[in-house]
């Protein structure tokens, strides 16, 4: 009868890393209504696909390592 052994491997620091999240375009109205309607809804899917996996990435890294990228509040801050 074959045995059953919980194996636990742990990837690489290199992949257990949080998503980065640069700032996003100026918020200037002057600056996005200069933007044309085609070429600003392709960058809000591009925004919103990458926010999706930059979101899947912390979760990954989260579930490998608890804390990891949203530390709980008792965590990263002493009460008084």
């Amino acid at each position: 009868m074959p045995i059953a052994v919980p194996v636990k491997i742990t990837p690489s620091t290199d992949l257990l890393r949080c998503a980065d999240r640069p700032a996003g375009l100026p918020e200037d109205p002057a600056l996005v209504a200069q933007i044309p309607t085609r070429a600003r809804a392709g960058i809000i899917r591009l925004a919103r696909a990458f926010g999706a996996n930059a979101d899947q990435l912390d979760r990954l890294v989260e579930f490998v390592s608890p804390g990891a990228c949203h530390p709980t509040p008792s965590a990263s801050s002493p009460k008084d």
